[in-house]
């Protein structure tokens, strides 16, 4: 389900359909944060039942997600790690978490309008109200049963791809 916020930048901005018109030549480049590998499994294998155009990065923690938008380290190779369109964020990791990352990304003048999409399953209303205002675009709950990770990919997909039309737009 996605938060109160979310409807609200719907609202604010016209529906846009998502027809073959609105895609682009390219899939839609997502960098998954997310420190839990059963849950990347699952995004990944909902992705594929999709048949969304979708190319998934993903990574364990804000720390790797810096690295990876700057591409240092292991994430130099730009045809390997391609910049995302859209992150999605778990704000609950063990090392650096999601209110971090946000943190970083506010301050970095290279990522702070990249769309963030929160993406967790045990975020309280104060940690989803902190990283919304702290820039992040929207938030939408993890499923807990499998049935409920293709909506849950599509809806990602259906806000990462309206990003894309208005980034285009803006040019």
């Amino acid at each position: 389900m996605i938060y109160a916020l979310m409807r609200v930048l719907i609202l604010e901005n016209p529906p846009v359909e998502t027809t073959s018109s609105m895609r682009t030549n390219r899939p839609l480049n997502i960098l998954l944060v997310d420190d839990d590998p059963n849950d990347s499994t699952l995004f990944r294998i909902a992705i594929s039942k999709s048949a969304l155009e979708i190319s998934l990065q993903t990574v364990m923690d804000g720390a790797d997600a810096a690295d990876y938008l700057e591409g240092r380290y292991l994430y130099a190779d730009r045809p390997l790690h391609p910049l995302p369109d859209l992150v999605v964020l778990d704000l609950g990791m063990r090392l650096t978490g999601g209110l971090e990352f946000l943190q970083w990304r506010r301050s970095s003048a290279s990522f702070s309008s990249l769309p963030v999409v929160i993406y967790s399953g045990f975020a309280f209303k104060n940690a989803i109200d902190a990283a919304l205002a702290m820039g992040a675009s929207a938030f939408i709950e993890k499923p807990f049963e499998f049935d409920e990770w293709l909506p849950v990919v599509r809806q990602i997909w259906d806000f990462g791809m309206k990003c894309l039309q208005a980034s285009q737009v803006s040019i």
